[in-house]
């Protein structure tokens, strides 16, 4: 048997604190959502323990499933490296070049960090095609 004890305290809280209590309307499950208190493959489990199946997998960045050891392993290595340079490095060089060899019609592209940056990005090359 399931218990949410602690997602419906959470939940009365975040009411409080958020919209709807949740950061995302699609995270508004009804009669209230849980959370999530950790994963691995293709499982989470919430603040009460229960296990589910991950269907959504972060809508596909988790493709491989949570920590995955491959994905963990690299992301640690990279780690040691640093992790936010704010300016250009040889790692970006190497993805541009995969990503570009995937989509051969592709002339350019631009990594971004939001939403904002590539609607920012895409007004500009609008502008400067259009004049």
């Amino acid at each position: 048997m399931m218990h949410f004890d602690s997602s419906i305290r959470l939940f009365d809280q975040a009411k409080r604190l958020m919209p709807g209590g949740v950061s995302s309307p699609v995270r508004a499950i009804s009669p209230y959502p849980f959370y999530t208190a950790r994963a691995i493959g293709p499982y989470l489990w919430d603040c009460d323990g229960n296990r589910f199946i991950d269907y959504c997998l972060a809508y596909g960045p988790m493709i491989l499933g949570h920590r995955h050891p491959a994905i963990k392993e690299a992301v640690s290595d990279q780690m040691d490296r640093g992790w936010l340079y704010g300016t250009p490095s040889e790692l970006e060089v190497r993805l541009a070049e995969r990503v570009s060899s995937l989509y051969p019609s592709m002339e350019r592209l631009r990594f971004v960090s939001s939403g904002t940056e590539a609607t920012m990005a895409a007004i500009r090359v609008a502008r400067g095609s259009t004049g």
